[in-house]
């Protein structure tokens, strides 16, 4: 197997996200430290350290999503949510195989079809906001079960690929989730509705921010773990495939090997911060909306981890 065709399929394809660069604070000297008073520090502590439960990995724990309150009142509008509660539920138990394509179209009609019967019961003002929270609900399990698809390819460099691809795709489903929820909390405020079901919705869409972020979080470390080439087998290739010495081969080898690393390590680096970047819109979205919840305290949780002197804390 070629290393620099290696090298430059695995450049391909890798997944390419446009990162939000977050500028590290400039470090404070040892004398302007000294001039902060502790009831400064305390402030700052308690402005940007969340209140939210750490597991013993040193993880946020990631809050359960509340279940919905509804009772059937034998309308035309109840009725089509249950027949798309029917769809969610069968996504809920979804299998899916990397290799299977009628698998994935069954998977997207059955969320297509759920959505159209959560689409007609949400033009009732009752069963608007549960038809509103389960509609995005068939993104989010539709996402994990597109996350939790079995990969079938057995080389190290597919492998990656694929693992990348399926984020990708993980990633989409949580956006439209996310879009489907804020454009049901401004219809329900227009419409002044104001119980339970208001509150989880808005638990949903916050939620979406942290399993972005999440996801990301998934990427930077499949880069940063990734595994270099066998540099004895690069070698080999230099001299028995392209007719190199033995001690160019070995130079070559090296720079190959440099690049790579230095690839996976910038890559790791983007997706860290556009980790960042969707935990900070989150708590920026949940300051805008004035929300406050468990799913806000986890998101501020994760942003907290990553980066705790960012100005969404404070």
């Amino acid at each position: 197997m070629n290393f620099k065709l290696i090298l430059t399929s695995f450049s391909v394809f890798m997944f390419c996200a446009c990162a939000q660069t977050v500028s590290a604070p400039e470090e404070s000297s040892t004398e302007q430290k000294k001039e902060i008073s502790s009831a400064e520090e305390e402030e700052k502590e308690e402005i940007s350290q969340p209140n939210y439960p750490i597991d013993s990995a040193g993880n946020i724990i990631e809050p359960s999503l509340k279940t919905i309150i509804v009772s059937d009142d034998g309308s035309d509008e109840a009725k089509e949510f249950f027949y798309g509660q029917e769809k969610l539920d069968f996504l809920v138990q979804y299998k899916l195989a990397n290799d299977s394509k009628e698998q994935a179209k069954e998977m997207e009609d059955t969320l297509q079809k759920g959505l159209d019967h959560f689409d007609i019961a949400a033009k009732s003002d009752k069963w608007f906001v549960p038809a509103t929270i389960q509609k995005g609900n068939l993104y989010l399990v539709t996402a994990k079960t597109t996350r939790n698809q079995e990969c079938m390819v057995k080389e190290q460099v597919d492998l990656i690929v694929e693992k990348l691809s399926v984020i990708k795709q993980t990633i989409a489903y949580y956006e439209q989730a996310r879009a489907v929820f804020k454009k049901g909390i401004d219809k329900a405020g227009k419409k002044k509705l104001q119980d339970e079901n208001c509150q989880i919705l808005e638990e949903y869409f916050i939620n979406t921010y942290f399993k972005e972020c999440e996801a990301y979080m998934e990427m930077a470390t499949i880069y940063r773990t990734h595994p270099l080439p066998d540099s004895a087998a690069v070698v080999n290739e230099y001299v028995h495939y392209e007719g190199a010495s033995m001690e160019d081969a070995i130079e070559m080898t090296h720079e190959d090997l440099e690049a790579y690393r230095e690839a996976l390590s910038s890559k790791s680096d983007e997706a860290k911060e556009q980790a960042i970047s969707a935990c900070e819109s989150g708590v920026l979205e949940a300051q805008e909306y004035n929300l406050e919840n468990d799913q806000v305290e986890a998101t501020k949780g994760l942003l907290w981890l990553l980066d705790p002197e960012n100005l969404a804390l404070q």
